[in-house]
């Protein structure tokens, strides 16, 4: 019967220490996610012009956002797309494969007020996709603080059990020195 328990408190203190090497590389995780972001925060709103030069590729592209702002990004040759016409098929290329297919897309959007999301540096797209929902970091600061109080409780948890556990213990101990 105490090795059960001996076994149960060296189990409990395993998992314990697990849980804690976890939740470290978590936060780690998380925090050098945050910090490696490569680009400026993404804009996401409509298109509202599209240039072209002489032979109808795209050059540039301007797209307002929730607020109004007007940005007006150019392109190269390696920024890619990811957009969905009207019936939901979805193209995906890069500025350098098909020019003039991006031009015709990005009409398509303004003339449907499809919103799209670009990831930008500096003026320059490097990708343009259909709308993500919502803001990015809004959405991860709520998923961290669900993450953090799910955690927090789970811990409060595990020292509520490993204080009744040494109780129980102790019960024992006592019951077995007064049978001895």
């Amino acid at each position: 019967m105490i090795s059960n328990v001996t076994n149960t408190v060296t189990t409990t203190r395993t998992i314990r220490f697990v849980l804690a090497a976890f939740i470290a590389l978590s936060a780690f995780a998380f925090a050098t996610q945050i910090s490696s972001a490569e680009h400026e925060p993404p804009v996401s709103g409509i298109v509202v012009g599209v240039e072209t030069d002489d032979n109808g590729n795209l050059t540039r592209f301007a797209v307002s956002d929730s607020t109004g702002t007007v940005t007006t990004f150019t392109i190269f040759d390696g920024t890619e797309y990811g957009l969905e016409n009207q019936a939901g098929d979805r193209w995906v290329s890069t500025q350098g494969e098909e020019p003039s297919e991006s031009a015709r897309r990005l009409r398509d959007h303004r003339e449907r007020f499809a919103p799209i999301t670009v990831v930008f540096e500096n003026g320059t797209a490097f990708s343009v996709v259909e709308r993500e929902q919502g803001k990015l970091e809004t959405n991860l600061g709520y998923l961290f603080a669900v993450f953090a109080v799910t955690w927090a409780l789970f811990f409060a948890y595990v020292l509520y059990m490993g204080r009744k556990q040494r109780v129980l213990q102790h019960e024992i101990a006592r019951l077995k020195g007064k049978i001895g």
